[in-house]
């Protein structure tokens, strides 16, 4: 299981709008009596299950680079826009700076409070709607280190009042999508440190498409075919050192991002096997279950979460009778297959 970790980083946004006090513009401050106020903020990612990737955010900051969108509104049900998909850019110093460098923007006139919501990383194909709705392009199904680690602030109040204060407005950046850890072992007596097994591929098929969209109001996120899972493989055939099967040895562990699931007794993966290879040189097929074989076990009600990390520990005994157990959900859901 992974560490729960805080995560936090400090960052201003500088806005700046409202060349007359009916008349929207990003180029000049506000010309008339009322002083012209930044919007600035502190961030945070919320303390999540964080996974161990270069992609995946954990410690305690972003990667210098990295760019934040935020879209900042006069209203809650975003039927009134003030300043759309405005890229941040994450400075060494913990700083995000508005793109290009050196742009500022500002609370509207006589408006005290915006209504401000946030995602990670930025892209320019987020979509708006006819009612205002913003959603956001996802692609998940993919091992922690080739993946992107979705974030969203969800609703966020900014005022004037609070933007006096030298720490600004407190935002939570939130984990999008599900982990999935698979925990690799075995112990049976035949193996030793000079002869074991090694792994030769991992492979399932989720029960949902892995491509949707998220929901910048909320978080959630929509698969594009909720009908047709996503078939994910992980072949490490081609690897200098294939990953080791050694019995009392750490287990090998291997992480993925996927859309969370959660629909009553239907698991979120259909099918779950992998391929070891016998250090006689026998390669073995082992499927754990398979919901399409009535002589493969029967999935579990594998639950993904968002923010939450599913762990499912195989331990290979050559039977392989599978076993599951849940652990409770603030630590996710744990499934053992021996």
């Amino acid at each position: 299981m992974s560490k729960k970790k805080n995560i936090s980083y400090l960052f201003s946004l500088a806005l700046l709008l409202l060349a007359g006090c009916d008349a929207d513009t990003a180029t000049v401050p506000l010309p008339c009596e009322e002083k012209a106020v930044e919007v600035r903020l502190k961030a945070s990612v919320c303390t999540v299950e964080a996974t161990v990737s270069r992609n995946v955010i954990e410690g305690t900051a972003l990667n210098t680079g990295d760019k934040i969108g935020m879209f900042l509104m006069r209203d809650s049900n975003f039927s009134t826009p003030y300043l759309q998909n405005l890229p941040y850019l994450y400075a060494e110093d913990g700083q995000l700076n508005l793109q290009p460098e050196g742009t500022k923007v500002y609370y509207p006139a006589r408006k005290d409070t915006l209504y401000l919501y946030g995602y990670y990383p930025y892209t320019t194909e987020a979509a708006t709607d006819g009612h205002g709705k913003v959603s956001i392009p996802v692609t998940a199904a993919l091992e922690a280190n080739e993946a992107t680690d979705y974030l969203y602030t969800g609703e966020i109040k900014g005022s004037k009042k609070a933007a006096a204060t030298a720490a600004g407005i407190p935002v939570s950046l939130k984990h999008a999508l599900a982990r999935l850890c698979l925990n690799i072992s075995t112990n049976r007596p035949e193996y030793t440190a000079e002869s074991y097994p090694v792994l030769q591929s991992i492979g399932f098929t989720t029960r949902e498409g892995q491509k949707g969209t998220m929901d910048l109001q909320t978080g959630d996120i929509t698969s594009d075919s909720p009908d047709t899972g996503t078939s994910v493989i992980s072949d490490y055939q081609d690897e200098a050192t294939p990953p080791a099967l050694i019995p009392g040895t750490s287990v090998l562990q291997k992480d993925y991002l996927l859309l969370p699931y959660k629909h009553g007794s239907t698991g979120a993966l259909r099918r779950l096997a992998f391929s070891i290879k016998e250090p006689n040189g026998t390669v073995k097929d082992i499927v754990v279950f398979d919901e399409a074989d009535a002589d493969a076990n029967t999935p579990p009600s594998i639950v993904l979460e968002a923010g939450k990390t599913t762990t499912l520990n195989i331990i290979y005994t050559q039977s392989m009778a599978a076993k599951a157990s849940v652990n409770d959900w603030d630590k996710g859901t744990e499934h053992t297959f021996q």
